[in-house]
């Protein structure tokens, strides 16, 4: 558990410090008009990463919770769900936004 907790804890400071815009992010996606909203917007994943991790590793860090491993994990994963749904949703949003420039680039070309 204590490596769960770590491993959240940096998570979340990646996150709070990928607010004020100091975050690494792929080459495609500096130098937009966008990019400002897609670092915030990456920073909130990693936040959104290191919450379900937090409460998992809390919860059972006490010892007194009797659970099997299957359960937890299915509660781990149960836990992922919002986390999994932004992501997609927002990997979507930038993909569409990132390929649009290049279509209005190549048709800006011919």
């Amino acid at each position: 558990m204590d490596f769960l907790r770590l491993l959240a804890f940096g998570y979340l400071l990646y996150g709070i410090v990928g607010l004020f815009g100091f975050q690494k992010i792929p080459e495609a996606h500096r130098d937009r008009p966008w990019t400002k909203s897609y670092t915030r917007w990456q920073a909130v994943s990693w936040i959104l990463t290191a919450l379900p991790l937090l409460v998992y590793s809390f919860y059972f860090s006490s010892g007194q919770c009797m659970v099997s491993f299957g359960k937890r994990i299915g509660l781990l994963l149960l836990l992922f769900v919002p986390t999994i749904l932004f992501e997609v949703i927002r990997s979507r949003k930038f993909s569409r936004l990132l390929k649009g420039e290049k279509e209005r680039k190549k048709a800006g070309e011919q």
